[in-house]
């Protein structure tokens, strides 16, 4: 199935709240090197917030191969698993520029999707996607927070 905009239970998924319930899930994020490898991310739920239907932030830690490769292309795919679906979330990426007051400096995108494929089997379900624990939780919250916040501004 395709679809080319977030629907209703995507946009609450990804809306940057609740992060405590949401802190063991991951995405990942594709992108293309210089010499056309696939390169894969992870990405948290605090790293990520829709700002429309049609419109993702992405913060990234600044300087890494992903967000060089984003740069460089101007494009990603972000891979995610919510509600039994397989997304494959293909976004135009434009760097923002920097925040000054940022107390979590990143390097920050806004990202227009283009297309969402839905993978679903009618024989199968999906029961997880990539999760994960955190080793500090009270601080990677935190953290998590001030960075959606900026990804909002």
């Amino acid at each position: 199935m395709h679809i080319e905009q977030l629907d209703t239970e995507l946009m609450e998924w990804l809306d940057g709240g609740r992060l405590d319930t949401k802190q063991h899930e991951a995405m990942q994020l594709l992108t293309v090197t210089d010499g056309q490898w696939a390169h894969t991310a992870m990405i948290s739920m605090g790293e990520v917030v829709a700002i429309s239907p049609t419109c993702l932030r992405l913060a990234l830690w600044q300087g890494t191969q992903t967000s060089m490769n984003m740069m460089e292309t101007g494009k990603a795919t972000l891979i995610a698993i919510h509600g039994q679906r397989l997304l494959h979330i293909q976004l135009g990426v434009r760097p923002l520029p920097a925040l000054a007051e940022a107390v979590h400096p990143r390097d920050r995108y806004d990202c227009n999707i283009r297309h969402i494929r839905i993978d679903e089997a009618p024989y199968a379900e999906i029961t997880s996607g990539i999760t994960f624990q955190l080793k500090d939780q009270a601080g990677a919250l935190a953290r998590w927070a001030a960075t959606i916040e900026d990804l909002k501004k």
